[in-house]
């Protein structure tokens, strides 16, 4: 797990050194108040960053009965505050579905998605998203009660899958059915976190797709995590990466620099 409580002198320094925000010499001042301040000196004027995350899979993002965050995602979040403004606490946490992380980003709700979002090629040209780098390499699994006997994707044949819309797990499980020549299957679409799990414990569907690393996360929460198991099979790569909006280069450089220096501190053994 990567650490926020890697020297915020050492953050703060990054940002001075690389990622400044000085104008040039004669060049006409922007004023931090303007659209085209950037990201970074509004975050900044704001006293508070602005993030965005997933809130429902523990692990990367988790609130708890006490409305306390944790998680990977968490902690890079974290990690920007401390580098901002010395103090981990000065974030505020927006949970956002599948279908609104993207717009979200888009129209600078929020600073920065950290949210468990895997990087693909459309997203960082069409959607207009600038991924950070990847913190977390997973890959799309199948979840199954041990009582189904499913073992493998040709036993899903004529069964029904729950699977999460606005994510790439659609067409990766659709395509992969296909490759194996798994005919018959029906997705059960959800538009949320909680009504896909919801559906799958309720035996709506015979089997659950995600992130392999989701799916974990979630059977730890489960009345009875000892009854579900994974199937060996991985059916895509799924690089998570923090975004932030393309375009905007003071500011995606500076998350950029905090981020390397939790992945460089978690060499180090730094904590």
């Amino acid at each position: 797990m990567l650490k926020w409580r890697f020297c915020a002198l050492t953050l703060l320094l990054l940002l001075i050194t690389a990622c400044g925000t000085e104008n040039p010499p004669n060049s006409s001042s922007t004023t931090a108040s303007s659209p085209d301040a950037g990201r970074l000196p509004t975050v900044k004027n704001r006293g508070k960053l602005i993030c965005g995350i997933n809130g429902e899979v523990p692990g990367f993002s988790f609130v708890n009965e006490k409305g306390e965050y944790s998680g990977l995602d968490v902690q890079i979040c974290r990690a920007i505050a401390a580098a901002l403004f010395n103090d981990t606490s000065k974030v505020e946490y927006r949970k956002l579905s599948p279908q609104e992380r993207f717009t979200a980003v888009q129209t600078g709700e929020v600073d920065i998605l950290s949210r468990n979002t895997t990087w693909t090629i459309n997203r960082d040209t069409a959607l207009g998203m600038e991924f950070i780098t990847p913190v977390f390499y997973d890959g799309q699994g199948i979840m199954a009660t041990k009582a189904s006997n499913v073992k493998k994707l040709e036993d899903l044949s004529g069964k029904s899958i729950c699977v999460l819309s606005g994510t790439t797990t659609e067409q990766n499980l659709a395509d992969a059915m296909a490759k194996a020549g798994v005919q018959g299957y029906k997705p059960i679409v959800s538009d949320d976190v909680e009504a896909l799990y919801t559906a799958y414990q309720a035996g709506r569907c015979q089997a659950v797709t995600s992130d392999r690393s989701q799916l974990v996360a979630r059977r730890s929460v489960f009345p009875r995590p000892q009854d579900h198991q994974l199937l060996e099979v991985v059916i895509s790569k799924e690089p998570l990466a923090p975004a932030v909006a393309d375009g905007d280069p003071p500011w995606s450089n500076a998350v950029r620099s905090i981020v390397f220096s939790l992945i460089q501190g978690e060499e180090f053994g730094i904590n």
